[in-house]
């Protein structure tokens, strides 16, 4: 419950993402840096995923896909769109996601079990992917050079020690990416800065009195439903060896998805996501000068990404005017 994202290492940036964001923390001219105002909402929306921040992911997914399409076709290729379908519900509705747990738990039952990881690959896969894997070789080829290049068009941006970020800098992909951010480096550090500095406030957090007073609470309960775990990645990680040493049953499946649904109904009783957000917004403001200025910078590339977004796009155009 107190981290969403992929953690990725919080270290200092590599230059290459910096120099893009023409920012001076990587270098060592000796020149006194511009004073950095504090984060406001947009900064703090985009480094806790909060506010308005899934309608804006959405709005960016769903343009992206708009550009790739109409890229693909110019191309030769099909490529489907598929509906738009921003997330709904509170900020801790989507958090927590109730509905997901009461139909797939913690996703353990599907990661583990071998016929339903067949039937994702035959059947629920994302559908231009399912469609490529039904070509002849040489035309998946030919689809996916068309799509994302060659592997020797493949970029790789340092971001710390031990994490990497690689894409391809050619194809209808990359292309769709620059229309939107500017530049490739733009797309990166938009996608990733966010979230390792977001990261690099879990250990805050997780010390805070507020927040180990909620987590008792939530063990609390817990026990009262029947689920005597200390804290919501042990109940998954102790569930996730018991599916590598028994298999994926139906008995460990009902008993995941009870477990799954009783965590976030503990968490919704005990607003425990609004507690972390509320804990990560006040140590932002402990960040580094320099991460707070990569952070005011990506915020700018991130708005005018979703400006683009808009304009290139009539679905998310439309939606638009009707929220903000």
């Amino acid at each position: 419950m107190t981290h969403r994202r992929k953690a990725t290492s919080a270290a200092f940036y590599a230059c290459a993402v910096a120099a893009a964001l023409v920012l001076t923390a990587c270098s060592d001219s000796g020149s006194a840096p511009a004073p950095t105002p504090e984060l406001g909402p947009a900064e703090l929306a985009l480094l806790t995923r909060s506010g308005g921040q899934a309608l804006d992911e959405a709005r960016l997914f769903h343009a992206e896909t708009e550009l790739i399409a109409a890229c693909m076709t110019a191309k030769g290729f099909p490529y489907r769109v598929d509906a738009f379908a921003p997330a709904t519900g509170s900020y801790e509705e989507r958090e927590i996601g109730l509905d997901t747990r009461r139909r797939e738990g913690y996703g353990l039952y599907a990661r583990f079990s071998a016929e339903r990881a067949r039937k994702t690959a035959d059947t629920d896969g994302p559908t231009n992917d399912q469609y490529v894997a039904r070509l002849p070789a040489g035309e998946a080829d030919a689809y996916l050079r068309a799509l994302r290049g060659t592997p020797g068009d493949l970029r790789e941006i340092r971001f710390g020690a031990g994490s990497t970020v690689t894409f391809s800098a050619v194809g209808c992909e990359a292309d769709s990416r620059r229309r939107l951010f500017g530049d490739l480096d733009g797309w990166a550090a938009a996608m990733h800065i966010p979230q390792n500095l977001d990261a690099s406030l879990t250990d805050q957090v997780t010390r805070a009195p507020r927040y180990t007073a909620a987590l008792r609470d939530w063990r609390t309960c817990m026990r009262e439903k029947g689920h005597p775990y200390p804290t919501p990645e042990e109940a998954s990680e102790r569930l996730s060896a018991e599916f590598r040493n028994r298999g994926a049953t139906e008995e460990l499946r009902r008993r995941e998805i009870a477990v799954a649904v009783g965590d976030g109904e503990c968490a919704a009783r005990l607003h425990i996501p609004s507690t972390v957000l509320s804990l990560r917004k006040q140590y932002a403001a402990s960040l580094p000068v320099a991460d707070k200025s990569r952070l005011h910078k990506v915020a700018e590339i991130w708005s005018r990404a979703v400006a683009r977004a808009r304009a290139v796009s009539p679905t998310v155009r439309s939606h638009s005017t009707t929220d903000g």
